[in-house]
C-alpha cells in the first residue's frame, strides 16, 4: 500500500484510469508551457479541491496526489488562506536514473509515473540542428495549431511527415526570420513533436538529412495516443532500429526538389 501524507493525515494512493492522468496533464501542461513548475500547478491543484470540499477519493485528486509522489513528495501541508504548501520530500526519487521507456508499464501508467515522465520530457526538449545543441522552447497551441497546418497543407504525396517537417523549417530559416523567432521555434517544435532528434540543412544548397530520432519522445507520444505498453514497447523499438541504422549508414542529404502534388 502507497501512501502520502495530506494536512497531517495519510492518504492511500489507488491506482487511476489512464483518462484521468491524461486530462490532468492537457490541463497542466498549457500552464508549464508558460513557465509554470510542476509541483506549483500540482499545489494549487489540491488547494483547490480542499477548498471544494473535494474528498481525497477523487480520481482527479488522486492523480495529483500520484504525481507528486513520483517527483519525491511523501508529504504536503495546503494552507487555502495563503495558497502556500509545505512539502515532505525525498531526497532522491531514481526517477531521471531509469531508462526513460521503463516509466510505461502498466504500472507506472495508473499510478502517474507514465504523465509525469511525458509531462517533463515535453517541457524539457532539445534537438542537434547542424551540429548544434538547441532547446525546443515549448510553444502555445495558438501558435501551434497554424504551423501544423501549414506543415500537412505543404506535404507532398507520399512524403514522410518528419521530411516535411523539415522542409517547412527551412522555408521559414530562407524567408529570414531569426533562429528564436515564434516561426522558427514552432516549426522546431513540430519536428520535436514528430521525435526528430537532430537535423542538419543547408539553405543554399537547399539539402537537409535527419540524423537521429528522439527514443524518449517516441514513448511519449505513444502514451498520449494512448497505445498499450507492448505497443508502446514496439514503438522504442522501431525508433531505436531507425537510429542504429542511421549510425550505420552515411546521410543521404534530401534535396528540396519540386514535386507535383497530388
Amino acid at each position: 500500500m502507497i501512501q502520502i501524507e495530506v494536512n497531517n493525515v495519510l492518504v492511500e494512493l489507488k491506482s487511476q484510469d489512464r483518462q484521468i492522468f491524461l486530462q490532468l496533464l492537457n490541463s497542466m501542461l498549457p500552464a508549464m508551457i508558460g513557465g509554470k513548475k510542476i509541483i506549483e500547478l500540482l499545489c494549487s491543484i489540491l488547494s483547490e479541491g480542499n477548498k471544494r470540499g473535494i474528498e481525497t477519493t477523487n480520481p482527479t485528486f488522486q492523480a495529483a496526489l500520484w504525481a507528486m509522489y513520483q517527483i519525491g513528495v511523501r508529504g504536503v501541508r495546503i494552507n487555502n488562506e495563503t495558497n502556500s504548501a509545505d512539502l515532505k520530500t525525498e531526497k532522491s526519487t531514481e526517477f531521471d536514473k531509469q531508462p526513460f521507456e521503463s516509466h510505461f508499464t502498466l504500472g507506472n501508467i495508473v499510478t502517474g509515473r507514465a504523465m509525469v515522465a511525458s509531462m517533463l520530457l515535453f517541457t524539457n526538449r532539445t534537438m542537434r540542428v547542424n551540429q548544434v545543441m538547441q532547446p525546443v522552447v515549448p510553444q502555445t497551441l495558438e501558435l501551434m495549431k497554424p504551423t501544423n497546418e501549414a506543415v500537412m497543407k505543404t506535404r507532398l504525396a507520399g512524403e514522410e511527415i518528419q521530411v516535411a517537417a523539415a522542409r517547412y523549417f527551412m522555408s521559414m530559416i530562407e524567408a529570414g526570420h531569426a533562429s528564436d523567432s515564434s516561426e522558427v521555434r514552432c516549426a522546431l517544435q513540430v519536428l520535436s513533436d514528430l521525435s526528430v532528434a537532430a537535423f542538419s540543412y543547408n539553405v543554399q544548397n537547399k539539402t537537409f538529412s535527419i540524423e537521429g530520432f528522439n527514443e524518449a519522445n517516441t514513448c511519449a507520444l505513444a502514451y498520449l495516443q494512448g497505445m498499450s505498453p507492448e505497443q508502446i514497447a514496439q514503438m522504442h523499438s522501431r525508433t531505436v532500429a531507425a537510429n542504429a541504422r542511421i549510425r550505420g549508414e552515411p546521410n543521404r542529404p534530401v534535396e528540396m526538389a519540386r514535386r507535383r502534388r497530388s
